[in-house]
């Protein structure tokens, strides 16, 4: 059982926990509770089961805990948070806002999985540009309106080059007088690394267009120097990919779209200091 993939089927936290536990039972031969509480940091081995059995709550703290050991990671660590809290709730307000959050996080889960057969749908930044202004305006069928939209505007040869690759590679579909989006979200995450590298040098090159171009009230732009340790690193790289999780969540279950936007995030090395030469604290 893949506890990131069993999440979504469940409206009870407890009932959650129990049933990876179970399988852990089944499936891993030296397990018990007193094992699951140490490893996830629980100081009292009775703990875990009081929780499942409805006699004491999981609070933010034992929730991360909790997630850690499952690693849970992106749109199903949101939604098993939440749901510690929605199952929690102590008011009909909680319970609304943590149930709206929980369809956010859903949203975002059924994502389609782009393969060898979609490669070129990033060999040019505007394709995935196209496509979400084609499924979002009611001008999609005329490809000099759309190029109108760009900012700045594309040439109408360049929107139709990229629609008829879209409709080709099964990414949108025409229905009448509009274009048709089968699923909202797609996933790289099985493409080579190569097309992902030329995919992003190339919209980072739009980002610096735009923070020459764009008035700051356009766009947004933050960065840190930060010294650090690797460990502490791995941490950044997740709650960055957990922001993104979330801005995309956000986004799917927007209704009134007024535009199409890149969502950057980056972190990478600028100096690395020698061993010999680490400072220690103190």
């Amino acid at each position: 059982m893949d506890p990131n993939q069993t999440i979504w089927d469940f409206g009870d936290y407890r009932a959650f926990i129990k049933a990876v536990l179970d399988d852990w039972k089944l499936t891993r031969k030296h397990f018990s509770l007193r094992w699951f509480a140490d490893r996830a940091g629980f100081s009292s081995h009775s703990f875990v089961g009081l929780v499942i059995a409805g006699k004491r709550n999981l609070g933010p703290d034992g929730a991360e805990k909790v997630a850690r050991i499952f690693k849970l990671k992106g749109p199903p660590l949101d939604y098993f948070r939440t749901l510690v809290r929605h199952n929690q709730a102590e008011t009909a307000q909680e319970r609304e806002e943590t149930l709206e959050a929980m369809k956010k996080a859903s949203a975002s889960r059924d994502a389609k999985k782009l393969g060898r057969e979609h490669w070129r749908y990033y060999d040019r930044w505007e394709t995935p540009v196209v496509r979400e202004l084609a499924a979002w305006t009611k001008d999609g069928l005329e490809s000099s309106r759309l190029g109108e939209m760009f900012v700045p505007p594309l040439k109408a040869d360049r929107i139709r080059e990229s629609l008829d690759l879209l409709v080709e590679l099964g990414l949108l579909r025409q229905e009448g007088e509009r274009w048709i989006v089968d699923d909202a979200i797609v996933s790289a995450a099985e493409l080579p690394g190569q097309v992902l590298r030329e995919a992003r040098t190339q919209y980072l090159l739009r980002a610096i267009e735009a923070a020459e171009r764009l008035a700051p009230t356009e766009r947004h732009a933050s960065w840190s120097v930060l010294a650090t340790s690797r460990k502490s690193l791995e941490e950044i790289f997740h709650l960055l990919d957990e922001a993104r999780q979330r801005c995309l969540a956000e986004a799917v279950s927007d209704p009134e779209v007024d535009g199409v936007y890149v969502v950057s995030l980056q972190a990478f090395p600028v100096a690395r200091i020698p061993r010999e030469s680490r400072r220690r604290p103190g």
